[in-house]
């Protein structure tokens, strides 16, 4: 046994190590996002995890076979002595149309790592996670037209982004008694904006780019409680709540001018106080799950994101916002020698949410739908994935309207953690 043991650990190791591989060569993205040009960019408020598929409704979720990061309480509901390696790719499809425009602009799309993140029980009432997944992402691009000030000479002003905001996290969950459970996620926010603005053009003898690189930094913690019923019962029933802080981003703002295809600047500038005003959130979940089988679950998450100018010429701020999402689930499990295992998962579901960013006074709605399933490949492996169809924007109130659907793939990876003693034994 000891020699299986060790030989499945080996192969399990090594896939994971071509996985991180994958993470870092294989990420591609293009994607035009007109909403992060303000900002700290698209603040992702969803978890692509297994719930993704459901509406992301899942405060109150608590399965043995899967990760949840909505809510860290959940994480004592994972297999003793068990260790839970989960990464998650989203791919995304975007079309636009401008409020004075009937045409349809051509399809942007994008892949990428959504999370990668390790988990493991410690004993029968404790687990901890860690991991790195983003909090918000950059990427626009546009251009802009003007008149030389002093003739009749005109210009091209192109104006690119890129870049977003990481968080590298670490969290902890213990039982109290037999129906509650709480947990705490500690992360550190950090990241790069990259702004490129080129000006080009026939009357202009050469090009000049202007380059701004934003350096930002901060912290946040995801408090988390659950309550569960009975797993006897024909119906289980689980409440979870979570709150979050945060600190302030500081960030630091250098800008570069550069004349033609020189590589040397020729003004370097530097300021020290930039900063951006994170939110204090609110969660409260519930989900009844009947003969372990059929779950329906119910979220509601409000974000209190303080008032902030966005820009200096248009009354762009930022505001409380707030997603409500709805979710349902049917699993198929089966007896295995240590228990019951979860052979496959199908569920859909659907959110509604507006944007941190008010412009001119009125909010970005979302609406979207989704579905997907999973399955359990081998007895230490779990593949899961789900769309989404969702549109935002009104072009009623002036807002571009971005119709998108994206999709999310993601693999867990599970291995009985055997500690020296055990080994010995067996040996």
């Amino acid at each position: 046994m000891c020699s299986d043991f060790k030989y499945s650990t080996k192969i399990r190791f090594i896939a994971i190590i071509g996985l991180l591989f994958a993470v870092s060569t294989g990420h591609s993205q293009n994607t035009t996002s007109p909403y992060s040009v303000l900002g700290i960019g698209d603040v992702d408020t969803k978890d692509f995890g297994r719930y993704f598929s459901s509406g992301n409704a899942s405060l109150g979720r608590r399965d043995a076979g899967a990760l949840n990061f909505s809510n860290p309480a959940s994480l004592t509901a994972l297999p003793f002595k068990t260790m839970n390696f989960d990464i998650t790719f989203r791919g995304r499809t975007s079309t636009y149309k401008y409020p004075d425009f009937d045409t349809t602009l051509g399809k942007n799309k994008d892949f990428v790592v959504k999370r990668i993140s390790f988990a493991f029980k410690l004993d029968k009432k404790s687990a901890v996670s860690f991991g790195l997944k983003p909090y918000s992402s950059v990427n626009y691009q546009y251009y802009a037209y003007g008149k030389i000030a002093d003739g009749d000479g005109t210009y091209v002003k192109t104006i690119e982004g890129d870049g977003g905001i990481h968080q590298l996290f670490g969290s902890y969950a213990r039982e109290f008694g037999k129906h509650f459970s709480a947990g705490i996620t500690g992360g550190f926010l950090f990241g790069n904006f990259y702004k490129n603005t080129t000006y080009t053009g026939t009357d202009l003898s050469y090009s000049i780019t202007k380059k701004e690189y934003d350096f930002y930094n901060g912290a946040n913690a995801l408090l988390g409680l659950q309550y569960y019923s009975s797993d006897t019962k024909k119906w289980q029933h689980r409440v979870g709540a979570t709150a979050q802080v945060a600190t302030k981003l500081k960030g630091i703002l250098t800008t570069e001018y550069y004349e033609g295809t020189s590589t040397t600047a020729l003004t370097t500038t530097q300021e020290d106080n930039k900063g951006f005003k994170l939110p204090i959130s609110y969660g409260l979940g519930y989900s009844a799950t009947y003969k372990k089988k059929l779950a329906l679950s119910l979220d509601g998450n409000y974000y209190n994101w303080p008032t902030q100018s966005l820009s200096s010429t248009s009354n762009y701020t930022t505001g409380p916002s707030f997603r409500i999402s709805s979710g349902i689930e049917y699993s198929k499990y089966a007896k295995s020698f240590n228990g019951m295992i979860e052979k496959y998962y199908l569920s859909m579901g659907s959110t509604v949410q507006n944007s941190y960013i008010n412009l001119d006074n009125n909010k970005i709605w979302d609406y979207s739908f989704s579905f997907g399933g999973g399955i359990t490949v081998t007895r230490g492996t779990n593949i899961y994935g789900g769309m989404e169809f969702g549109t935002r924007g009104n072009r009623n109130l002036g807002q571009i309207r971005e119709n998108y659907t994206q999709f999310v793939i993601g693999l867990t990876m599970k291995d009985i953690w055997i500690g020296p003693r055990y080994t010995r034994k067996y040996d």
